[in-house]
């Protein structure tokens, strides 16, 4: 999953698990309001976010690079809900369940490029998803 995914598209995991980031939706405040949904059609529960070092999701201000690791210099949006979503991600999503984290981002500047990087904890591995979003 390298290459970065685009709104309203959704990462695909072998072992079931589903991920789809929203359309942003721009608020009359400057704001902008995302969300990540994780679908659970493994054969476990899944723990998203109770591990040591988890950063199952992330934001990063401009274009993702194509292999994730470098970005393309963009304005500044700042993330202004993390602990909001480590606490919707905290308890254990159980086999056949949905859960939806929001994500409220403020750009600098309308036009803004924002990366929303997804990575599910797996005790196998699971590659990142980068999901790359204009804000306005």
């Amino acid at each position: 999953m390298s290459q970065p995914l685009g709104p309203g598209t959704t990462a695909r995991y072998e072992d079931g698990l589903w991920v789809t980031v929203s359309h942003p939706e721009r608020h009359d405040d400057g704001t902008y309001s995302a969300t990540v949904t994780f679908k659970n059609d493994t054969d476990e529960e899944l723990r998203l976010g109770d591990e040591a070092f988890s950063d199952t999701l992330d934001v990063e201000s401009g274009e993702s690079g194509v292999s994730g690791q470098d970005y393309a210099s963009g304005e500044d949006v700042n993330w202004l809900n993390p602990d909001e979503a480590a606490a919707v991600l905290l308890p254990p999503l159980p086999e056949g369940a949905e859960r939806t984290v929001p994500v409220r981002l403020k750009p600098d500047r309308k036009g803004a490029p924002v990366t929303l990087e997804v990575t599910p904890p797996h005790p196998g591995y699971r590659e990142t998803a980068y999901f790359q979003l204009t804000l306005g």
